[in-house]
């Protein structure tokens, strides 16, 4: 009896190992022998008119706000500082004091140019009376000196006390009493517009209410960004865009890590926005041309074949039809010759599975970098309205066929 059921007990294993080995063979063909646009390729087809419109080229900027008002404050003049009137975050007026540095020498040297001008008058007196031209030639430009003396003297006296040169907030205080200052060489306590976010200014003070923001472009954008053009400009934090101007664009180069030319582009922001923050990330984009009337048709429509481009007709018939294209507006594409507005194309697109993403791939057609792939990853997008010869789309080139 127990003989038989370690026998039966043998055939069971047997049955399950033979069921176990036909499931991984299964799988195997289905994984290696089925085609791969069938594993995770699934396509849609739809048709789409030839439509005149207004169309946009734009260029994308991404980098940092920083005010457009911002005073690096330092003393112009030499001694202790023997008072320190703010601290960061303080708000203050064009003209309130910062700090203080002792005034007694520098009390000392008022008065004692006080007495040579003084002196110097003097003596211009008395060569006026009885002295020959030359001596009062000399005597009149002894006094100019000593004038001259007492106005820095006193220009000295006023600049122990640093000031605040514009209206804003204080960003930073890097002194304290006690500490030794020099002199700058700069009247007034020395004052510089920066935009970066650190100094080596004894007191910074920036203007909280008007911004700027500092990206770079490359060498292929370079040509279609210029000073004036209008940008929409976006923060994580911000709800609506904000209008903005290009104010500047840089001609020097610099290497990124990757060893990328890029160029530095100013964006100053319409208006005032107090409520942004100073090395905010933000991004702009710029609009660097517009067309009026463009006829287009979806990106995805147009396809390459010998290096002619061509759609195919909605319709039983299925006409392909040579066409001539144009600019890329992200998804949508100018046709300049070939079709007429109202004719419908078919436009199909292929959505492959992602790996791990969270969302489908979607690629079309398209040519000139410009949209011919759209990714889509989790409902979003990414792809086109790169500037002429820019290509900010993906740089995927396998059309439809």
């Amino acid at each position: 009896m127990a003989a038989e059921k370690k026998k039966r007990k043998k055939w069971l294993i047997a049955v399950i190992a033979l069921v176990v080995v036909a499931g991984l063979a299964a799988g195997a063909w289905f994984f290696f022998l089925k085609p791969p646009d069938a594993q995770a390729m699934r396509q849609r087809t739809f048709t789409a008119a030839a439509e005149k419109g207004d169309q946009t080229l734009t260029v994308s900027v991404s980098g940092a706000l920083s005010p457009k008002n911002r005073a690096d404050l330092n003393f112009s003049v030499s001694g202790e500082v023997n008072k320190v009137y703010v601290k960061v975050g303080d708000v203050v007026k064009k003209g309130d004091k910062l700090a203080r540095v002792g005034s007694s020498d520098l009390e000392n040297a008022v008065e004692l140019a006080e007495a040579n001008l003084k002196a110097a008058k003097a003596d211009y007196t008395e060569a006026k009376s009885s002295g020959t031209s030359a001596s009062k030639t000399a005597a009149s430009a002894r006094v100019d000196s000593a004038q001259a003396s007492l106005d820095k003297a006193e220009e000295n006296l006023e600049n122990a006390t640093l000031k605040a040169t514009i209206a804003g907030t204080v960003a930073e205080v890097n002194v304290e009493v006690g500490d030794q200052v020099g002199s700058s060489g700069s009247g007034g306590g020395s004052s510089s517009m920066g935009s970066t976010s650190t100094s080596t200014a004894q007191v910074v003070v920036i203007a909280t209410s008007e911004w700027k923001l500092e990206g770079t472009i490359t060498a292929a954008d370079l040509a279609s960004v210029s000073a004036g053009q209008t940008a929409q400009v976006t923060t994580d934090s911000s709800d609506e865009p904000m209008a903005g101007t290009v104010a500047s664009v840089g001609i020097v180069a610099t290497s990124s890590s990757d060893g990328t030319a890029t160029f530095p582009v100013v964006v100053e922001l319409d208006g005032e926005h107090p409520e942004l923050f100073s090395g905010t990330n933000a991004d702009a984009v710029i609009t660097v041309a517009e067309y009026k009337d463009v006829l287009t048709v979806p990106t995805a429509a147009v396809t390459t074949v010998n290096g002619t481009s061509q759609v195919t007709l909605a319709g039983d018939a299925g006409e392909v039809r040579e066409v001539t294209v144009g600019r890329v507006f992200g998804n949508a594409t100018e046709i300049t010759s070939g079709l007429e507005e109202g004719e419908e194309v078919v436009v199909t697109q292929i959505f492959g599975e992602s790996s791990g993403e969270g969302g489908p791939v979607m690629m079309g057609g398209g040519m000139f970098g410009g949209g011919g792939v759209v990714v889509e990853r989790g409902g979003g997008s990414r792809g086109g309205g790169g500037a002429p010869g820019g290509g900010n789309g993906p740089q995927f080139s396998e059309p439809n066929r």
